[in-house]
C-alpha cells in the first residue's frame, strides 16, 4: 500500500524544508566605508562615527549586518538616524537586526515607519514580506512583494522571495519562471541554480532537479546544502547508488542510508526505506536514535494504513 500524493508530497516537502533546505538569494553588499576596528572601546567608536556621513555610516552598517555583527550595525544604523531621522535605509537595517532577533513585532513597526517617509524603499517592502511569511499570513506577504516588484522588477531578491512565497503555497508552476529569471540574471550565482533546482524537485522533475544543483555545485563546490539536494534528486530520479555516493561524502554512511530511507518513506516505498534505516543501524549503533526513530514512524503509517 503506498500513501496518497497529497501526504507524499507534504512528507517530502517537510524532508526537503527541514533537512535539506532552500537557499534564499543572497547579494552581498559592495564595499563601502572602511569598517571600524572591533577593538575600538564603543564611546571611541561613537565618536568617529559621528564625523561620518550617513550615507557611508549606513554602507558600514550593511556590511556589519551581513556577517552578522549585529552591535556595530546597530551603531552605525543609529548614528546614521541621528544625522538624517527621515533615513528609510537606517530604519530599515535597525529593523532587521530585529526581525534577525525574532522581534517581528517591533521589526514590523521599525519598517513601518521605513515606509512611512519612503513608501517604494523596496528593502523595507522586502522585509515586511519576510515577517508576513514567518507569521503565516501569505496573502499580505504577497502583497508586500507585489510592491516591491513594481517598483523594483529585476530584483533577484524580491524575486526569489516571491518564488519562495509560491513554494511554500504548493505552487511551484507559479515559482518556477521567477527562479528562472533569477538564474537569467544571475547566471554566477549559486544559490539561483539551487533554488530552481528546489523547485523542481517538489514539481517531481528529477532530472531537471539533477542539471540545475550541478551548476550550483560547479559555482560552489563545498557547499553542503545543494550536495544533499543534489543527493536527494539522484534518490528520486531513482539512482539510489549514486545519491548514497553523494550522501555519504556529506553526512557518512549511515546517515547516508537514513537520508535515503526517509525519501523513500516520504514516496511511499516502505520496503525500501526500512531496508535502508535497518542498514543506517547495523553500519553505525551509535546512529541508533536518529535512524530507529525513521523506522518506528514507518511502522506507524504502515499500521495506520492497514487499517
Amino acid at each position: 500500500m503506498t500513501v496518497s500524493n497529497a501526504v507524499r508530497k507534504g512528507s517530502l516537502m517537510s524532508f526537503l524544508l527541514l533537512f535539506l533546505c532552500a537557499c534564499t538569494t543572497t547579494v552581498k553588499p559592495k564595499a563601502g566605508a572602511e569598517l571600524l576596528d572591533h577593538s575600538l572601546a564603543p564611546k571611541e567608536s561613537e565618536n568617529r562615527l559621528k564625523n561620518l556621513p550617513p550615507d557611508e555610516l549606513i554602507r558600514a552598517g550593511n556590511a556589519y549586518l551581513a556577517s552578522d555583527s549585529y552591535q556595530l550595525a546597530r551603531l552605525h544604523f543609529a548614528v546614521a538616524l541621528e544625522k538624517e531621522p527621515g533615513s528609510a535605509a537606517a530604519l530599515t537595517g535597525l529593523g532587521e537586526i530585529q526581525r534577525r532577533n525574532g522581534e517581528l513585532n517591533n521589526a514590523r513597526g521599525t519598517f513601518g515607519k521605513a515606509l512611512e517617509y519612503d513608501a517604494r524603499y523596496w528593502p523595507a517592502l522586502l522585509a515586511m514580506a519576510k515577517i508576513d511569511r514567518a507569521q503565516g499570513d501569505n496573502q499580505t506577504a504577497i502583497e508586500f512583494l507585489n510592491k516591491a516588484l513594481t517598483i523594483s522588477p529585476e530584483n533577484v531578491e524580491v524575486l526569489t522571495e516571491m518564488a519562495m512565497q509560491y513554494d511554500i503555497l504548493g505552487q511551484e508552476a507559479q515559482a518556477e519562471p521567477l527562479y528562472a529569471k533569477v538564474v537569467a540574471l544571475r547566471p554566477d550565482l549559486p544559490s539561483a541554480h539551487n533554488n530552481l533546482g528546489f523547485n523542481y524537485l517538489l514539481q517531481g522533475r528529477y532530472a531537471e532537479a539533477i542539471t540545475a544543483f550541478s551548476r550550483s555545485m560547479a559555482l560552489e563546490p563545498g557547499n553542503r546544502r545543494t550536495h544533499n539536494n543534489l543527493g536527494a534528486a539522484y534518490a528520486l530520479n531513482g539512482n539510489e547508488e549514486k545519491a548514497l555516493q553523494i550522501f555519504e561524502k556529506s553526512v557518512g554512511k549511515a546517515a547516508a542510508y537514513n537520508n535515503i530511507g526517509y525519501i523513500y518513506m516520504s514516496q511511499g516505498e516502505w520496503d525500501k526505506a526500512e531496508k535502508a534505516f535497518k542498514h543506517a543501524l547495523d553500519l553505525n549503533p551509535r546512529f541508533y536514535l536518529r535512524a530507529q526513530e525513521n523506522l518506528d514512524r514507518l511502522n506507524r503509517m504502515r499500521s495506520k494504513a492497514g487499517k
